[in-house]
């Protein structure tokens, strides 16, 4: 399916690794162009190391908490993009198993504020497109209970960024410019927090596991295959939507 991406400009959040990685790659591989960011400089080298050869991408190191340097980043990135269509809110505190007042800032600042500054940021360039989306990559812990010892910022803040992309759906929607989330189950990649949990604690990941009805857990590309789906002109009359991708690990049956 030609998901109408050629020469599209796309902002992705923390993109070092993992779905952000993934989501990136995607997005080059259907020939739209990227600027992305992490934290940290080895992350985004060896993200650019990983995707050299693959198209248009930029890459560089902000930290989501530092508001006025998003900021900076957005107006640096639309400048050498040439304008912005895409906006994916991927960049997280994740979870803290310290339940802490310093945990809930921590997870405000990044994934709450984080998304609110870079997609207002974008705003003015959004509203220049003719298919402008704007991204938010949540979890299902916003919206289901999971049995695990972490500060509970995590699941509370991604449903407030869920609300928050909800919310951008209906004040921005007459702009033309369209917002939704999408919310994954336990996914599994090299570095992420599923390998660390089934190093640590097998039986944690094992229970996991087993509750997929597929005995396995998902991939950061199949969540970038959704996440890309979905900011494309192809999911046009998509608006306002949370769209779960976790291979039937939460239930929901009869919802």
């Amino acid at each position: 399916m030609d998901m109408r991406l050629k020469d599209r400009r796309v902002l992705v959040s923390g993109a070092s690794r993992g779905i952000g990685l993934a989501i990136v790659e995607r997005f080059l591989a259907e020939g739209a162009s990227v600027a992305f960011f992490a934290r940290g400089q080895r992350g985004v080298d060896d993200a650019l190391a990983a995707l050299n050869g693959k198209g248009q991408v930029y890459g560089a190191v902000v930290d989501s908490s530092e508001h006025d340097a998003l900021r900076a980043w957005v107006t640096q990135a639309a400048e050498t993009l040439g304008g912005i269509d895409i906006v994916v809110n991927n960049a997280s505190a994740s979870a803290s198993v310290e339940w802490t007042e310093a945990a809930w800032r921590n997870s405000f600042e990044v994934d709450m504020m984080g998304s609110v500054v870079m997609s207002t940021a974008a705003l003015p360039w959004l509203e220049a497109s003719d298919a402008a989306a704007v991204l938010q990559v949540a979890t299902v812990t916003a919206s289901e209970h999971h049995d695990m010892s972490v500060c509970p910022s995590y699941g509370a803040i991604k449903a407030a960024t869920v609300n928050h992309a909800a919310q951008l759906a209906q004040n921005w929607g007459g702009k033309g410019i369209r917002s939704n989330s999408i919310s994954p189950g336990p996914i599994y990649f090299e570095g992420g927090a599923w390998e660390g949990i089934k190093e640590n604690y097998f039986d944690l990941y094992e229970r996991d596991r087993l509750a997929h009805p597929s005995g396995r857990m998902g991939t950061a590309e199949e969540v970038a295959n959704v996440a890309v789906f979905v900011c494309s002109p192809v999911a046009s009359w998509v608006n306002g939507e949370n769209v779960v991708v976790d291979g039937g690990f939460t239930k929901g049956v009869g919802l």
